[in-house]
């Protein structure tokens, strides 16, 4: 009987691969070398392609090492959750494909309970006491390698060094002072009249017809035409001229495109570095460059303008001016116009989407809010905000469709956090999704239906409020706040008194 030989060559290179998960990858960060990593072992195979099999037993001994650790021996290992998703985030690449993370968590948190691992290092808790300990005032939790996606350009929205981030948040905090704001109120008001104008002119267009003067629109994208030809204006000082072409600027499609697709990758960093590093391009960097490309054109025309026009990008400008390494700073300049215009579009239009969908589905709610608006300048913003209904019915629309639903991934402290009484070891992602603990039935009272009056004269309907954070909070909360709740408010205002709305 022959015993079966084994090539001490093979077994090296598979011994060599378990050495180098637990002597190197096994710390730290990797994500931002995985293109010179995929370079170097790319060369490898070439180089050694007659003898194959001992790139096949090195990345056996590699890959089982990461397998099996992650699986039964990481500090995780104790935590809830799908089998898969304790070894590889491509799991959750896959499940969220079709861009419905949200209900996948939600499915996840039916199974597991309210902390379940998500990834070989994540966690996702779904407890209304989640948001005040990731992003409470104390809070010591940082942002997670998803941030880096952005790189090589830098923003405040999504740099990874606390210093970086506090010392650009005191530029931006000057351009969204109360003062900055008033004056921010004009254009505001000019571009939610075109978008009414536009409105009425197709109406009018149809009354002519058996329609009897009714139009169906795409409020979608009307809502983003207005949202982006206004954070184009404080941005750059100029309108992207959608509302008034009636259709999308070529570089703002690829934008809104470009972060659907991002969102799909964000579960893995560094499958993004990837895509960016090949060449020729895929597509989609290629595309991600071009709108770089842009941004960075438009920052340049925003710097040759003269005058006094004020807009967000004056303040950066003024610290770019003054800080007198204008080489240096200039990634961020740049990348802060482009977060500006994302973040602020973003949420304003997908807040008066769904906002004018709950609108349509419950007439009663378009007779309160007229009734409560018939007798008030709503071109005056003091008496706008005092309309209570009109409020709480921004904040039951943002409870129910918050802008970023599953987004904000943070890192907990080095020494780790006690949370509910469970030890979550440094060093681990945390994912608080919004979506889904704005709806917990825990924390209201019919947690999936819309109804305004839970936040005025229904307010026991509200049991627990800790959860809702739709602007986030904190030293990472939304800048742009009061701004947005301003322009929802104006347009939800105005197009109420102008035209009635129903379903198709």
């Amino acid at each position: 009987m022959h015993s079966l030989a084994i090539d001490p060559t093979c077994l090296g290179a598979t011994g060599l691969g378990i050495i180098s998960h637990l002597a190197i990858f096994i710390h730290g960060e990797w994500h931002l070398r995985v293109p010179a990593l995929f370079e170097i072992y790319s060369l490898l195979v070439i180089s050694i392609l007659s003898t194959s099999y001992l790139v096949g037993s090195y990345a056996t001994g590699l890959f089982s090492s990461i397998i099996i650790y992650r699986r039964y021996f990481h500090r995780l290992r104790h935590f809830p959750g799908p089998p898969l998703a304790a070894i590889t985030k491509l799991w959750h690449v896959y499940k969220c494909m079709d861009s419905r993370n949200h209900l996948v968590l939600g499915e996840l948190f039916k199974r597991y309970g309210p902390v379940i691992r998500t990834g070989p290092e994540e966690l996702t808790i779904i407890d209304p006491a989640i948001p005040d300990v990731v992003g409470g005032l104390k809070s010591q939790f940082t942002r997670a390698p998803f941030y880096d996606i952005f790189l090589p350009d830098l923003t405040m929205g999504a740099t990874r060094s606390v210093a970086d981030h506090d010392a650009r948040r005191r530029v931006w905090d000057r351009g969204f002072s109360p003062k900055a704001l008033v004056v921010y109120e004009e254009r505001i008001i000019q571009y939610a009249e075109l978008l009414a104008s536009q409105i009425e002119s197709i109406a009018l267009d149809n009354a002519s017809s058996d329609s009897g003067g009714e139009a169906v629109i795409n409020a979608t994208d009307w809502f983003a035409w207005f949202s982006f030809d206004v954070m184009g204006e404080f941005a750059f000082s100029t309108s992207f001229q959608m509302l008034q072409d009636k259709k999308w600027h070529e570089k703002i499609r690829l934008l809104v495109d470009g972060f659907a697709m991002l969102g799909m990758a964000s579960p893995v960093p560094w499958l993004a570095q990837l895509g960016k590093s090949i060449r020729p391009r895929p597509a989609l960097a290629k595309d991600w460059y071009s709108l770089l490309q842009w941004s960075k054109e438009c920052m340049d025309q925003r710097l040759e303008m003269k005058g006094d026009r004020p807009d967000v990008s004056q303040w950066l400008i003024e610290a770019y001016l003054k800080n007198g390494s204008q080489e240096a700073d200039r990634p961020w300049l740049s990348g802060d116009a482009t977060a500006l215009v994302v973040a602020g579009s973003g949420t304003v239009s997908s807040v008066l989407a769904f906002a004018f969908y709950e609108l349509v589905q419950d007439p009663s709610q378009q007779d309160k809010l007229l009734k409560e608006i018939q007798d008030i300048d709503i071109y005056d913003r003091v008496q706008l905000q005092r309309c209570t209904h009109l409020t709480a019915f921004i904040n039951e629309t943002l409870r129910l469709h918050p802008p970023v639903p599953t987004g904000g991934l943070r890192v907990t402290p080095k020494s780790g956090i006690t949370f509910n009484d469970m030890y979550i070891p440094g060093g681990t992602i945390i994912v608080a999704p919004k979506y889904n603990i704005q709806r917990l039935e825990s924390s209201y009272e019919k947690a999936d239906q819309f109804i305004p009056e839970r936040w005025t004269t229904q307010q026991d309907m509200v049991k627990d409020s800790r959860g809702f954070t739709p602007f986030s909070q904190g030293k990472y909360g939304c800048i742009g706040k009061s701004l947005a709740m301003t322009e929802m408010r104006f347009v939800i205002a105005l197009l109420l008194k102008k035209f009635e709305l129903k379903l198709p």
